[in-house]
């Protein structure tokens, strides 16, 4: 199928057709919390612990009867440990006769090892104990579904006493570069031909995402070994990604074999790098043609497949933070497309400037100089000079 941009879909909309046209069909298993980190829980989790088991104590310091209290300071020049009063620290439990912890910053002892308390001390009857279960209750929720653990997270499970976590199984996204004129990464290349880059690329960020990825070795540019490919893809992966021959070009079968395949198939997106990005369900599964140039294939990642794990898990799409910038120079664009401009921000005063680093520049510079995206909505031909935009950062500011 050719490139009708006509027939074209905004990212939105190709998100919305991609998720009405897959039916998600995720397992789950049981690992050690220990392994959890990142991972993305099954169903709510509830504490089977309560803590603390009895009342503790909430600060370092003694513990004291409050009757001895009742009249006042009590002279305390003859007390002894472990009659008058008990060591008491942070977390710790002590005979039940003693209901009351005084913080180790409230006495002292004199050089004849006598218990005194400090200037001004008032006594607190019942202060800074830590009561039963006051930490963490029985059946307490400590994770919801569809959540993606943190460390605190494993923290607040082993409190709770939950030693394995059900979660969801990792999906399988499927890697396919194709071209004649591709090699590995690490071959030297010659003329007419090009370095397979971005399966790299692809692979950290789903794994960043929480998918697992299947790199298959470059497929060249043959229409039944391309079909083949794909068809043995689709029995191992929940999701399938392939690389490049996705645009007009007279060895760019990918489209076109998805279409064939597709049991729901579009071709084509109003954004500008990346437009040329074909989406099919084939087999109840996503198929992705993600275009060639690295770029453009970053900003499909980016939108369509983050979204795509994302979903599985039934996770939110991440969004990135934004920022106001003032442009150094004017923006210019198709109003039929949305544009992705790539900007390096300087610091101004109280705010920042941003500079467009456009088409021209080296893949490296364009790439890992950028700081932010600003992303010009449909409809928009223009930005003037000075004119103040909102930014989605790609660093964070302490780096900039």
């Amino acid at each position: 199928m050719d490139f009708y941009e006509d027939l074209s879909v905004t990212r939105e909309e190709a998100l919305t057709l991609l998720f009405q046209n897959w039916t998600v069909k995720a397992d789950t298993e049981l690992i050690p919390v220990q392994q959890a980190l990142g991972r993305v829980t099954a169903r709510k989790v509830y504490s089977r612990n309560a803590l603390p088991v009895c009342r503790s104590s909430q600060n370092d310091g003694i513990a004291v009867r409050s009757a001895d209290f009742a009249h006042g300071l009590p002279d305390t020049s003859g007390w002894v440990k472990g009659k008058q009063y008990v060591q008491a620290d942070t977390g710790d439990d002590f005979p039940d006769d003693y209901d009351t912890v005084i913080p180790v910053e409230r006495i002292y002892y004199n050089d004849e090892g006598q218990l005194l308390f400090a200037d001004g001390f008032i006594f607190e009857k019942g202060g800074f104990i830590r009561e039963q279960s006051s930490m963490v209750k029985e059946g307490e929720l400590l994770a919801e579904a569809h959540v993606r653990l943190t460390p605190v997270h494993l923290a607040v499970l082993a409190a709770g006493g939950i030693y394995q976590v059900e979660v969801i199984k990792k999906p399988r996204v499927v890697f396919i570069p194709t071209g004649n004129e591709l090699v590995a990464a690490g071959v030297k290349p010659e003329r007419g031909q090009n370095v397979e880059a971005n399966g790299l690329m692809v692979s950290a960020f789903l794994q960043q995402w929480g998918a697992e990825t299947f790199c298959y070795p470059i497929i060249k540019d043959k229409p039944a070994d391309l079909e083949q490919t794909l068809d043995l893809a689709l029995k191992t992966g929940d999701i399938v990604l392939i690389n490049g021959g996705s645009s007009k070009g007279a060895e760019d079968f990918n489209a076109r074999l998805l279409q064939k395949k597709a049991s729901f198939f579009r071709h084509g997106v109003k954004a500008v790098p990346g437009r040329p990005v074909a989406f099919a369900i084939i087999d109840g599964k996503p198929v992705i043609n993600l275009p060639g140039p690295v770029i453009a294939a970053f900003l499909a990642m980016d939108w369509c497949v983050s979204g795509l794990v994302h979903h599985y898990y039934g996770l939110p799409i991440p969004v990135r933070p934004k920022i106001k910038v003032r442009l150094e120079q004017p923006l210019i664009k198709n109003p039929d497309s949305e544009m992705f401009f790539r900007l390096v921000l300087t610091r101004q005063g109280d705010g920042y400037t941003a500079s467009n680093i456009g088409f021209f520049k080296s893949l490296p510079y364009t790439m890992l100089k950028a700081d932010a995206l600003f992303i010009a909505p449909i409809g928009v031909t223009e930005y003037q000079a000075g004119e103040e935009v909102e930014a989605e950062l790609l660093r964070g500011l302490e780096d900039l």
